[in-house]
């Protein structure tokens, strides 16, 4: 119950930060990250509540983000090489 609560107070506190500074911060640092296809009119009810999960639960539970985020960089680094593996191995005519 008290993880619950700080994650709850952990994200209302992050959403109203992320949302009171989007037009001074936020909105120019996921302009510069994100690709043109991943932008729309208002991103703020988008990218704010998801900036603020990922930040309230690494919060509460860092290791288990880092985790996390190993698992991912080496699934995306293991299908990149498999990718350019089978790319290699096509005869493209």
């Amino acid at each position: 119950m008290t993880l619950t609560l700080i994650w709850l107070i952990a994200f209302a506190l992050l959403l109203f930060l992320f949302l009171k500074r989007w037009e001074a911060s936020v909105s120019g640092i996921l302009d510069a990250l994100l690709p043109a296809v991943l932008h729309s009119e208002d991103d703020r009810w988008i990218w704010c509540p998801a900036l603020a999960v990922l930040g309230a639960t690494f919060i509460v539970r860092p290791v288990d983000m880092l985790f996390t985020v190993i698992v991912l960089a080496l699934v995306a680094l293991i299908g990149t090489k498999l990718a350019g593996w089978v790319k290699n191995k096509v005869d493209m005519h």
